[in-house]
């Protein structure tokens, strides 16, 4: 067992090393270098040759890209992520903010979406195959097609200005306290939470309707067990290791709908200063967000994948012959 989780985390960290390359090159394939991508025509026709090489030779750019993808990496396992090429202040104190913000729209999300979403695909498995079962199944493949974008404007024209209950932006500043963050995030938490109750309930379903007509669990039918307690007691647990391993594989989706909505919203969270830092061309910002994104889905496979070893005997015998 100890070995299968060691396995687990040595490949993360190397499929991080990976992501981080990428990252690094994606910046570096683009014409110029990072000076040339983030400033405009107007600032490179009033500064000299001499300058730019000064600017160069501060931002470490003449060094070979090698050596300069050594120094990133090294400091961004540490969080350090250099600074801005233009107002020269880190980056760390500029994504720190968005990034809790993003991290508390998740934990929402999480918190209303999980137990809703357990709740609706048990009552489907349980009246599978009757009406109960049909509403939700329609349903969840009705709000699991709708867009963030879609969803999310909906939400603002008859919550916002149609019935004007909640805010339609945040108005906030990125460190502002975390109780009135959460207060004017009801809509942005909606609009992910639709998706997600949506795809989580019907995975959960499919895995509760496949335990169900197991043959351990028409035993325990023919022991006198009651079909509640057969569902709680032996489908449930049965179903968590397929549901986590397909959950696992919604994350990357999930954070591209993050992104999205906090756009709608102007949420000020890391999605929307991913966007800002595409529209200013702060290259050091785009890869600082896109490799804590890629550590956030990394993070979430591999919790799921200890998940999996904790909860299936099997995975833990097969990784004590290995």
């Amino acid at each position: 067992m100890f070995a299968a989780i060691a396995r687990r985390i040595s490949l993360s960290f190397l499929i991080l090393i990976l992501v981080s390359l990428f990252v690094f090159l994606a910046t570096e394939v683009l014409p110029g270098d990072a000076l040339d991508v983030s400033l405009t025509d107007d600032d490179l026709a009033v500064l000299t040759p001499e300058q730019l090489a000064e600017m160069r030779a501060e931002l470490g750019l003449d060094r070979p890209a090698a050596v300069r993808y050594l120094s990133w990496l090294s400091g961004a396992l540490v969080g350090d992520f250099g600074n801005t090429i233009i107002t020269r202040a880190p980056v760390a104190d500029i994504i720190m903010g968005p990034l809790r913000n993003s991290i508390l729209l998740a934990l929402a999300t999480t918190a209303v979406a999980i137990p809703v979403a357990h709740f609706i695909g048990i009552l489907a498995a349980y009246w599978r195959d009757r009406a109960p079962d049909t509403i939700v199944s329609t349903s969840a493949i009705v709000g699991y097609s709708i867009p963030e974008f879609v969803s999310g404007n909906a939400l603002i024209l008859i919550f916002a200005i149609w019935l004007p209950i909640f805010p339609a932006t945040i108005v906030l500043y990125t460190d502002g306290p975390i109780l009135e963050m959460l207060a004017v995030s009801i809509l942005p938490v909606a609009t992910i939470v639709i998706g997600s109750i949506a795809y989580l309930s019907r995975l959960l379903r499919l895995g509760l309707v496949e335990a169900l007509v197991s043959d351990y669990v028409e035993r325990a039918r023919l022991a006198g067990v009651s079909e509640w307690r057969v569902v709680f007691t032996h489908a449930v647990p049965a179903s968590l290791v397929p549901t986590l391993n397909a959950a696992a594989l919604y994350v990357a989706g999930l954070l591209s709908g993050i992104v999205v909505v906090e756009k709608v919203f102007a949420y000020p969270g890391l999605g929307l200063e991913l966007i800002n830092a595409v529209l200013k061309r702060e290259v050091p910002v785009v890869q600082a967000t896109v490799f804590l994104g890629a550590v956030g889905v990394l993070l979430m496979n591999l919790l799921a994948d200890l998940s999996i070893i904790a909860l299936d005997p099997r995975v833990r015998r097969s990784a004590g012959r290995g």
